[in-house]
């Protein structure tokens, strides 16, 4: 009996011996192969652009269709008469006006009538019941005194421009109030500016004040003083175009007064009328 180291012995030499056939038999080989990694791809590096380079790869942003048309319709409406510029100044800017809140409870727009080559112009405080009714300044008790006082100085309606500070009525003919004025206030301003008169009457202290700049004056201080209304535009010199102006009483206050009273407020503003007509003369 063999011990178990010649028995392993035998068997592992029998082995070999099988294997060995079998290699001459198929000629098979039994290689280790190892896979080569892959080499990595560089990123691509993208050169910084010049700073000349960035700012013109930037959109440049389009002109403004709206800008130009209005430098052009600036331009154009230099060669307008006065007639155009109030007409377009009435339809495309004032328009239905909704600026305040008295678009609200007027019945009209009330714009302005008259010459537009007037050398007088006038300007009331707010357009009353007959105004907001019928669209136009001064057409009621106090527009009719205004035409006699006119027919006495040797005018009529067809020789002068009549506007007011506001263009609608403030309901049961109050006095305007500050926001009101500042909203309306710009178109009274384009209108003296397209008529250029040469002399301007402002009938009542707020008409004044508005067009004076003054409201610390009273009605019987504007009326003594030597004062002008400012009518440069913001791209103009302060003070580059100025225009006389006459403080005076309001239709409606001499038609308040009786007697002696309503014959010396006549008297007054009769006189500052022709003090009106004197400037515009000069001018």
């Amino acid at each position: 009996m063999t011990d178990g180291t010649d028995s392993l012995d035998g068997i592992a030499r029998a082995v070999a011996l099988h294997l060995r056939r079998q290699r001459l038999a198929y000629d098979t080989r039994y290689l280790r192969v190892r896979s080569a990694p892959t080499p990595a791809t560089p990123p691509q590096v993208r050169p910084a652009p010049t700073t000349a380079q960035s700012r013109s790869a930037r959109p440049k942003p389009a002109p403004s269709k709206s800008v130009d048309a209005k430098a052009a319709l600036r331009s154009q409406a230099e060669s307008w008469s006065a007639a155009t510029k109030l007409e377009y100044l009435r339809k495309k800017n004032v328009g239905d006006c909704r600026r305040c809140g008295l678009c609200q409870t007027r019945q009209n727009i009330v714009f302005g009538v008259g010459n537009p080559e007037a050398r007088i112009m006038f300007v009331g405080e707010a357009p009353g019941a007959d105004e907001d009714r019928k669209g136009e300044p001064f057409v009621g008790k106090a527009g009719q005194l205004l035409d006699r006082w006119l027919v006495e100085l040797g005018m009529s309606r067809a020789d002068v421009y009549i506007a007011n500070v506001l263009k609608c009525r403030p309901p049961g003919n109050r006095d305007p109030r500050p926001d009101e004025v500042e909203r309306c206030s710009p178109f009274l301003r384009a209108q003296i500016r397209a008529i250029r008169p040469a002399a301007v009457v402002a009938l009542g202290r707020h008409a004044g004040m508005l067009l004076s700049r003054r409201d610390d004056m009273s009605l019987r201080a504007m009326r003594g003083a030597r004062l002008d209304y400012d009518a440069s535009s913001p791209k103009e010199a302060p003070r580059s175009l100025l225009i006389p102006l006459v403080v005076t009483y309001h239709p409606a206050y001499v038609l308040r007064q009786s007697g002696e009273a309503e014959v010396g407020a006549t008297q007054m503003v009769m006189a500052d009328l022709r003090r009106a007509l004197d400037l515009a003369a000069e001018a």
